[in-house]
């Protein structure tokens, strides 16, 4: 694959990366979860400027504008769940979508790091040396990623999703994130 394609689908995913972190966002916050909402928020914004820097990466160093590649909206939000309201998620439904959510998370960022460890392959054995370097920063996000929503599932499914145990903890997890948020964005304005 030539370093132009490879680009092109790096950038394909981290849109739908984005994109599917902004779904699970909304999903969380409408099973009243803001917790696990403003985890996936945090995941949204600063996937978003990890995308950013990866289209001036490749402006800055290969004198181009990254191809655009279609992108699919990620399937995150059940369709039946546009008929109800917050109020109407019952108990089961709220373990059931717990559980749901976290293993798309998990498989979400498997995906990206067998991805990510393909395209560093690519770039070396096409000789970009430099192109793998960098990539190598976003190998490594994405894997401490994927080790703490993996230890959030198996931590969830070790109390069966027990909401009397998940519930108490959205406020501090929420709190937490909005730092990070924070964070974020003052990283953003001295750039």
């Amino acid at each position: 694959m030539d370093v132009e394609n490879i680009f092109s689908e790096l950038a394909a995913h981290m849109i739908k990366g984005f994109m599917t972190h902004e779904l699970l966002a909304n999903y969380y916050a409408f099973l009243n979860l803001e917790g696990y909402a403003k985890c996936h928020e945090y995941h949204y914004i600063s996937e978003s400027v990890s995308y950013r820097k990866l289209c001036q990466y490749y402006m800055s160093h290969h004198d181009r504008l990254i191809r655009n590649s279609k992108v699919e909206t990620p399937q995150i939000i059940p369709n039946g769940w546009f008929d109800y309201t917050k109020q109407d998620v019952d108990p089961k439904t709220k373990r059931s979508a717990i559980e749901h959510g976290m293993k798309l998370w998990v498989d979400w960022e498997s995906e990206t790091k067998e991805l990510y460890e393909n395209m560093h392959a690519e770039f070396v054995a096409a000789g970009n040396v430099a192109d793998a370097l960098m990539l190598e920063d976003y190998i490594l996000d994405v894997d401490d990623e994927l080790a703490f929503a993996t230890n959030e599932h198996i931590n969830a499914k070790s109390i069966d999703y027990d909401l009397s145990v998940i519930i108490p903890c959205q406020k501090e997890m929420r709190d937490l994130y909005c730092e990070k948020i924070d964070r974020i964005s003052d990283y953003i304005c001295q750039k």
